[in-house]
This record gives C-alpha cells, structure tokens and sequence, in this order.
C-alpha cells in the first residue's frame, strides 16, 4: 500500500465542543507525518501551534535533503526545541528556562479541587457565620463545576481562569468583590500550611471594584410613630391570630437600641431564644448586653436603654411578649411588605444611628452603642436628620 506523500503539511482549525453543559473552544491539528495522518486537540491555540511546529521538524527530518547537525539530542529533543523557539519568537529560549526554574514551586500535595471545596466547607463551618458559610458553598459549587473541564487539582487553578469565571457571572460590583473575597478566602485556606495544596492565591491579581456606598436610607419620625401606633393593635396575618402588639419587642429593639433585626442570624433573634432574656434586657441597670454569640462582628458592646425603649419594654415585656414567636419571619415579612420596608432589613438600624448622633452629637458613642466602627459612621450618618427629627423620634412612646 503506498504511503500519502503530503508529508509535514499540517493546519490548525478551531471547533467549538460542548461537554457537562459547558461550550468551549477547542484546536485541532491535522496533517500527515510519514505518510500517516495526524489528527490532535488541544485547549489553546497557542499549544496546537507548538505541537505543529514539533511535527513539521519532525516530517523535515524523515525527508532528504534536511541539514545535518552534530548534537547529543535525540530527534524528539530537537523537534521540541524547534518547537519552542517558534513560540517564544524574539525571546531567548535561556531565558525562559531561566524563568521557569526560578519562579516554578512544585505543590506540596496534590489535592483534587472538589475535595478541597468540601474540606474547606468543613472547617469553615466551625468560624464563620451561617450566611458567609452558604455564600462560601454557593460561590465554591459553581466554580468548581466551572472549573471542571479545565482543571483537576488545586494547583492548577490559575488567574485565567479565576477571571473567566467572575466574567461568566455577569455581575455588578459588588457582588464581583463578594464572588472574589470568597475565592480568595478558599484559595488562601489551601496555600496555608499545613495543607499547601497550591503555592499562591490566583486569585490576588484578579481587580477589586471600588464600591461608593449611597446614604443609608432611613424613615422619618412620622411615619415610625405610625407603624408602632399599628403595631400596638396588630395581631398578625399568618396563622393563629396573636395577642395585639406582639410584634412590638422585635421592632422596638431594631429601632430604639439598633440591633441588627434579621431573623435566625441576627441578634434580635438570638436574643430571643435565650433561656432568660433579663440577663441581656437588663432594665435595673439600664442597658442591653451584646456578648460576642450574639454580635455580628464578635465584639462585647452595651447599648443605654433609652426612656421611650425603656416604656416599650416596660407596657410589653418580653416575658408575655416573647421575641421569637412561632412564624416569626413571616409576620416580620407581613410588616415589611405592608409599611414598605421589604428589602430594607437594616432601615431601622440605620435610623437609630442617624437619630443617635442627631441627638447626642457623638459619633463614637453611637459607633459603640451600635457595634460599627467610628469611620464608618463617619463616613455615612453624620447630617441626615435635624435636631427637631430626632426630638420626635426619641419621644416615641407606646399609646398607653
């Protein structure tokens, strides 16, 4: 049978493969070398060219007439070095060595990328918050199904490949920084010893957005002094009718002392499932005790009971007002949604700060009292209510 004489012609053509869902490009080189046909994939054009290169000096060295030269390599080593200085071009071929023998650092363990998503859920679930603890998994799953096709392992996850990923996502800015904070959190985990799953974090040179935060909104004296006069007679939407102003302790804490209100994670709610509440509402001594199991941040903070807070929690103690009454979430999401505030789950917090500074002209008073840093109120609360607002705000009281 006589051989295809289109020796060392070869050409590059792009195809596009779907695989699990995703659709990606592909390079495929085809050719014949020594008069058998040579077809072969690649990820990258870059790597198909290289292979193409390799080949042609490969088929040269099958006809006569090639250049002879006296060397220790093998037919193979040269068709590689060939092929290597076609993809470097001007840059010297040393050079790159040199580069690569100096900046290469080899990981310490192989790690498989889902396995480390899984290993770091594990021990993060022990440090972290129950909210950053789904945000990591939810981030972590679609990366490394993202990933699936173009890494295996920890270490190989590059830059590239980061920023494909936050690019797929379409996101704005700062749900960009959230989806690269959480990467990075990973990413760091696995470089730390004693894992050292990777030798950096890829996610370093990946862009974080500058977010300019709007003025917290906030709601006026008037219309508070409205939702509470509701609230007083409110005995809800969802289920067994409750008794009138048993909401009243959930909204006046988020109000009147700031307390961070969102329900199961936030410290109204983790308050509310103590055994004895009277030892954080401590109305003899006039404060309210946030210990660290409570707090956002992990910081001890005491906040004054003021006088109005003081007569809420007085005409509707928590002991026959308990805080987490069954379907609490529901009817704090009935009220929302009925007064407008769906969405804004830090609104009433926002407005003690403005109406705390408003009335004490102290921004580290009320940076301590509502456990932010003194910058940041700075930076957000100062100016947004007159003296006379806050006035009427503080003088909210329950209607008998």
């Amino acid at each position: 049978m006589r051989k295809d004489t289109r020796n060392g012609q070869f050409r590059i053509r792009r195809l596009m493969v779907r695989d699990h869902g995703f659709r990606y490009a592909t390079f495929q080189i085809i050719g014949y070398l020594d008069g058998e046909r040579i077809r072969k994939k690649f990820k990258s054009r870059d790597e198909a060219i290289g292979e193409r290169n390799r080949l042609a000096v490969l088929a040269a060295n099958t006809d006569s007439g090639t250049r002879a030269i006296n060397t220790r390599l093998t037919v193979g080593q040269v068709a590689e070095a060939e092929s290597a200085f076609a993809r470097l071009g001007e840059k010297s071929l040393s050079t790159a060595v040199e580069w690569f023998l100096t900046t290469y650092r080899p990981p310490v363990t192989q790690q498989n990328l889902l396995s480390a998503k899984t290993a770091f859920i594990a021990d993060r679930k022990q440090h972290v918050r129950p909210m950053t603890l789904r945000d990591y998994e939810a981030t972590l799953t679609d990366f490394v199904a993202f990933a699936a096709n173009k890494v295996s392992n920890v270490h190989d996850a590059t830059t590239g490949i980061v920023l494909d990923f936050l690019e797929s996502r379409k996101v704005g800015a700062k749900r960009w920084n959230n989806l690269r904070g959480d990467l990075s959190a990973f990413f760091e985990w696995c470089k730390t010893p004693p894992r050292q799953w990777t030798r950096e974090n890829p996610v370093v040179p990946v862009k974080k957005f500058k977010v300019v935060r709007s003025v917290p909104e906030i709601e006026s004296a008037a219309r508070l002094k409205d939702l509470f006069a509701f609230l007083e007679t409110y005995t809800g939407d969802y289920g067994m009718p409750q008794p009138a102003g048993f909401l009243v302790p959930y909204f006046a804490l988020a109000t009147f002392a700031g307390l961070r209100p969102s329900v199961v994670e936030g410290e109204i709610f983790k308050i509310g499932q103590l055994a004895d509440v009277s030892k954080v509402i401590d109305l003899d001594l006039g404060v309210i005790r946030v210990t660290p199991h409570l707090a956002k941040t992990k910081d001890v903070r005491q906040i004054t009971i003021q006088p109005n807070m003081r007569q809420w929690l007085l005409n509707y103690p928590v002991r026959d007002f308990p805080i987490c009454v069954p379907n609490l979430k529901v009817h704090v999401t009935n009220v929302r949604e009925r007064w407008g505030l769906k969405g804004k789950d830090d609104v009433l917090r926002h407005t003690f700060i403005s109406m705390h500074v408003a009335k004490f002209k102290s921004v580290g008073e009320a940076a301590l009292q509502a456990g932010n840093s003194e910058a940041m109120l700075k930076r957000h609360y100062l100016n947004l209510v007159s003296e006379s607002e806050a006035a009427e705000f503080w003088s909210i009281v329950p209607s008998v």
